[in-house]
């Protein structure tokens, strides 16, 4: 049983959509153990509560106010030596970025056994990845590119923001009248689908990374294995139809 530590900053949907597929077995060999927040009042904190999964309030250092960058980074490796503390302490061996609006320091990184995952909304990284692209910023420049589809990335953390090895990418269409607002609901449907698929593919021994996490091999085709998850999946889809709704132009 592998156990997964979520780090979240807000609504905490992508945390949801786990615990779903979790309690509905569609997860296996996986247990989430709980999540920790950087913002007080924070959903996801509520989500955590009303799922039975622990959690834990860190202040982090977003919307802080520092002197230096040296004292900046300086709380941000403390920050991320707390949630570390929370890792070991509930046993995780995966570590879930779901909306995490912090970059974890390089000496975390760097010396860190845990395997650091994150999901971001967009299919291409190397264009509509990186530094400040979040929320619906992503999402506008992938609409003023002329894209014809965008999707989202599960890739390994590395001090490369958004850079390190690609796991599972999932794309969907962009219809001709596509808003920010209509692209940034289809985006976050498909998370909720790729991020248990990602945390399975770990889970079964799938995934194969290089020493650095830049590259990695994902076998999702033998022994039938995509076959029987999207199988299972269906139960998740059948208890958000309002998500098969919206995914209509998932792209294979």
């Amino acid at each position: 049983m592998k156990r997964v530590l979520i780090l979240a900053s807000g609504r905490g949907s992508d945390f949801q959509a786990l615990v779903d597929h979790e309690k509905l077995g569609v997860l296996r060999g996986l247990r989430i153990e709980g999540v920790v927040c950087n913002h007080e009042g924070a959903m996801v904190l509520e989500r955590a509560r009303s799922s039975g999964k622990q959690s834990f309030l860190i202040p982090g250092v977003k919307g802080t106010k520092f002197e230096s960058k040296e004292e900046r980074e300086s709380a941000r490796e403390r920050f991320d030596q707390e949630w570390l503390d929370v890792a070991k302490k509930v046993g995780a061996e995966i570590v879930a970025l779901a909306g995490f609006d912090q970059i974890i320091s390089n000496k975390i990184l760097q010396n860190n056994p845990l395997l650091i995952i994150n999901i971001h909304p967009a299919y291409d990284l190397h264009k509509f990845g990186g530094r400040n692209m979040i929320g619906t910023r992503v999402h506008e420049l992938v609409l003023s590119s002329g894209a014809r589809f965008s999707g989202c990335t599960v890739h390994a953390v590395t001090s490369d923001v958004d850079l390190g090895a690609p796991i599972l990418k999932e794309k969907v269409g962009i219809a001709p009248d596509e808003t920010v607002e209509s692209l940034e609901r289809k985006v976050l449907a498909l998370e909720h689908l790729a991020y248990p698929k990602a945390l399975q593919l770990i889970a079964d021994e799938r995934v194969i990374l290089n020493e650095d996490r830049s590259k990695c091999y994902v076998d999702r085709l033998s022994a039938n294995w995509e076959e029987e998850w999207n199988s299972r999946q269906e139960r998740y889809l059948e208890m958000r139809p309002e998500e098969s709704a919206i995914l209509k132009d998932r792209l294979g």
